[in-house]
C-alpha cells in the first residue's frame, strides 16, 4: 500500500501522458483526412476548370471556323463578280 501512495502521481503522469499521445494521433488522423479530401476537391475542381476550358475552346474555334467560312464564301464571291 505504501509504495501505491509513493507511485500514483508518476502512474497518474504516465495515464495522461498516453491519453494525451492517442488524441494527439486521432488529431492527426483527422487532420490528414481533411487535407486528403481538400486535395481531391481540388482535383475535381481542376478538372472541371479544364473541361470547361475546353468547351470554350471549342467553341471558339467553331465560331472563328465559321467566320472564316464566311469570308472564304465573300472572296469566292467577290472574285466570281470580278471575273465576269
Amino acid at each position: 500500500m505504501e509504495w501505491f501512495k509513493a507511485l500514483w502521481p508518476v502512474v497518474a503522469i504516465l495515464v495522461g501522458f498516453g491519453i494525451r499521445l492517442e488524441v494527439g494521433q486521432a488529431l492527426n488522423r483527422q487532420r490528414n483526412r481533411a487535407i486528403e479530401k481538400d486535395v481531391e476537391r481540388e482535383a475535381e475542381a481542376r478538372k472541371d476548370n479544364v473541361t470547361d476550358l475546353h468547351s470554350r475552346i471549342s467553341r471558339h474555334e467553331n465560331s472563328t471556323g465559321q467566320t472564316l467560312r464566311e469570308i472564304q464564301t465573300d472572296i469566292k464571291t467577290l472574285l466570281q463578280r470580278q471575273g465576269n
